[in-house]
Order: C-alpha cells, then sequence, then structure tokens
C-alpha cells in the first residue's frame, strides 16, 4: 500500500546523526509516513533504524561506495511509494508537526512544493526541540528571485510525487553538479515543468550549519578551494538558464557574482569570513531582489554582510528584512 509520504534521508557515516534524525520523524505523529534511508557507502547503519514505530516504515538502500548525495536521493525517489516525497538531511530534524503542516499547506494552496522555514543552529538540537537560534532562512517565494540564488534548502521541501500517477525521470537531482544540485532541481520544475511552489512561514526543520571558521576548517587556502567550486557551480547552472542581459534577475546575477569576489578578496588577504557569512549574503540578494533594499546599497551592503563589518546586518537574519522594510 503506498504510504501518504515519503522521506528520503541519504546518509553516510553519521550514525549517531541519523538517529537523532529519524527520531524527528517518528515525532510527527503522522500514520502512513514511509522513510527510505540510502547509505551513500558508508558504515552499517542496520542498527539505528527504528523498529516497531506505529504508522511509520523504514525502507533501506545501501551502495557499496560513495555516489555522491544527489544519486542517493534519487535511489530514494525511485522505490519511494508516497504521494508526496520529502527530504532530510541526516544531519538535520523536523520540528514536531511539520509533514502535517506541510500536508494541509499543499492541499490549501493546490501548490506542487511547500518548503518550510528553517531554524539555523550552529548548536545541535534534541529531536523534539525548538533552538533558540536567531537566524532562520524564512524567504518569501518569488520564483525571478530563485533565478538568481538558492533559498530553498532541500531539508524544507515537501512535494507531490509525480511518479505517484506517472514515470517521472525528470524529477531529479543532477549527480553530475557537485554543488547545488537543490538549487539546479528547483529551477528545472519551476522553469522547465512549471511547477508552482509555495512557502510555510512557520519553522519546520532544524537545519545545522556550522559557523564559518577559516581557522578550523583548514585555513583559508582550503575556503578558497571551496568558494572557487561554489562559484563554478553557480556560473554553470545559470548558464543553463539564461536570462536577458539587462533586466532585473541578470542584474543580481551579477551582484551574486560580487559576493564570490569580496569573499575571495576577504580569504585572499588572510582575514576570516563572518560566522553566517553566506546566509547574511543571500538575505542581502533577497531584500535587495524584492525592493525592501535599495538596489545601489546591495554590494556595500554584502561586504557588510561577508567581512562582519556591520554588525547589524549579521546580529539575527530576520532583523535585516525588519531593518530594510522600515
Amino acid at each position: 500500500m503506498a504510504a501518504t509520504v515519503s522521506v528520503i534521508v541519504p546518509t553516510r557515516d553519521r550514525t549517531a546523526l541519523l538517529a537523532d534524525a529519524l527520531r524527528s520523524v517518528a515525532l510527527q505523529g503522522m500514520r502512513d509516513i514511509e522513510v527510505v534511508v540510502v547509505n551513500d557507502g558508508g558504515a552499517d547503519v542496520a542498527g539505528v533504524l527504528p523498529l516497531g514505530v506505529r504508522g511509520m516504515t523504514v525502507r533501506l538502500l545501501s551502495f557499496p561506495r560513495s555516489r555522491g548525495p544527489a544519486a542517493a536521493r534519487n535511489a530514494g525517489l525511485e522505490i519511494a511509494t508516497g504521494r508526496f516525497v520529502a527530504f532530510l538531511d541526516d544531519d538535520d530534524m523536523y520540528l514536531p508537526g511539520h509533514l502535517d503542516r506541510a500536508l494541509a499547506a499543499l492541499e490549501s494552496t493546490g501548490s506542487d512544493a511547500i518548503y518550510a522555514d528553517c531554524i539555523l543552529s550552529g548548536d545541535r538540537a534534541k529531536p523534539g526541540e525548538t533552538p533558540g537560534s536567531p537566524y532562520h532562512y524564512d524567504f518569501p517565494y518569488d520564483p525571478d528571485m530563485l533565478s538568481v540564488a538558492n533559498f530553498v534548502p532541500t531539508t524544507a521541501v515537501v512535494a507531490r510525487n509525480p511518479a505517484h500517477t506517472a514515470p517521472a525521470s525528470w524529477f531529479r537531482f543532477d549527480p553530475e553538479l557537485p554543488l547545488l544540485v537543490d538549487w539546479s532541481l528547483w529551477l528545472r520544475l519551476v522553469h522547465d515543468r512549471g511547477w508552482s511552489f509555495a512557502r510555510l512561514s512557520q519553522p519546520g526543520v532544524v537545519y545545522h550549519r556550522e559557523p564559518v571558521d577559516s581557522r578550523l576548517s583548514g585555513g583559508a587556502a582550503a575556503q578558497l578551494d571551496s568558494l572557487g567550486r561554489y562559484e563554478d557551480t553557480y556560473r554553470t547552472i545559470v548558464a543553463r538558464w539564461p536570462v536577458p542581459p539587462t533586466g532585473r534577475v541578470a542584474r543580481f546575477r551579477r551582484h551574486a557574482l560580487t559576493m564570490f569576489a569580496i569573499a575571495r578578496e576577504q580569504l585572499s588577504t588572510g582575514a576570516h569570513l563572518a560566522p553566517f557569512a553566506y546566509e547574511d549574503a543571500l538575505r542581502v540578494l533577497h531584500a535587495g531582489f524584492t525592493g525592501r533594499l535599495e538596489e545601489d546599497t546591495v554590494p556595500t551592503r554584502l561586504s557588510a554582510a561577508l567581512t562582519g563589518a556591520d554588525t547589524q546586518s549579521i546580529d539575527a537574519c530576520g532583523p535585516l528584512v525588519e531593518r530594510v522594510q522600515q
């Protein structure tokens, strides 16, 4: 019998984190949940899979060697039986009631996909716990802004499963991309398949992300290499969905490239990026694109967000939006 919702969880060598992620699914309390755990070439995880949880079935796929998170999610999609599919990274967690709220929103809006707000936490939360972090991914939906940068984390999305009624090989992540595979899929769904997304403006996910600290993450050279891979992938993706060169999307794509350039210059001098540099810079881009921040101030605000020069712009994601609305 088909499940109501299939939750796809890729994992590799993080059994303790996986156990917490799965507990957060079990705490949803709704019936007919199918969890598809895809072990991407890591250590055996059978020992942390929950057994006997009422209303929840857990299926396990295991790769003999790592194929990457995109291929792992795709393998989960291949066997997902749910009318809806959701995604959860093994180091993140759902908040109680998330899936119920997401399914209700899909029903009430008629959208193809819903994304919930995420609490961005640098500290580990416990299943069922709501962290007090002031950092949120809480961006209103704008399909044109989505063509500039991704503000929809994979782990926040619950979508209708097109494979429930017909073959849907197009509903797949691109395993050839080293990064930003979620953004590439959202763009394909919105611009090539005509999908509609809607935001659920209530936190539904704890998105764990450690603050940037080059002293603890391989130094500036490692961060420069990572930054270069992100920029290269960004350029690859925007080239797949070209836009008129003088339009607003094109201008803000150039602002995004300015973001990379500022970060590269900062790291090249041996300086550090701000703790949540990307998230703060993304908020500046979103506020500028949607008219809540004057566009001519965007480069300066990007620099402040990335370097930490403007402490008011990095104290929390939310207050920046409130200030620029005033």
